[in-house]
């Protein structure tokens, strides 16, 4: 199934984040493709407030993962955030220990850059939200496909 949302503002960020963080599970992850600049920790930032997180998400890009603690009626206690654009083969992307994070049963994912990941990503299919983002000038087209 696809669903596109077009953004135009910050609130359609958070309007979006908020209906996506209601279906939310443990072990779900949200692989956000799209060109630098297209929003993806725009994205992540409206998610973790969406999810009640006190802190809000900065880039991961150089240190390529942080957590923010969240609280959501499903029991997801963490948002991981990543950014894979440096990660050059996915044995390197083994080393974060996502498999061992997802599988604690708080947890979810937001990842920047899947494609770098992707034999990774493929096995965890049946919990992937595939967002991609295409900017179109000031407006955004976020594209969702569930898995």
């Amino acid at each position: 199934m696809k669903q596109a949302f077009t953004i135009t503002t910050l609130e359609d960020w958070r309007t979006l984040a908020k209906d996506l963080a209601k279906i939310l599970i443990p072990g779900h992850i949200f692989a956000l493709k799209g060109d630098l600049g297209a929003g993806k920790t725009t994205f992540v930032q409206a998610l973790a407030e969406a999810m009640g997180s006190k802190s809000t998400p900065k880039s991961p890009t150089f240190s390529l993962m942080r957590t923010y603690g969240v609280k959501t009626a499903s029991g997801i206690k963490r948002l991981i955030h990543v950014d894979a654009y440096r990660i050059e083969t996915d044995e390197d992307f083994r080393v974060l220990d996502l498999d061992e994070e997802l599988a604690s049963g708080d947890a979810v994912l937001a990842l920047e850059w899947p494609e770098r990941v992707d034999g990774w990503i493929k096995k965890h299919e049946k919990h992937v939200l595939m967002f991609s983002i295409v900017q179109k000038g000031e407006t955004r087209i976020a594209t969702l496909e569930q898995n």
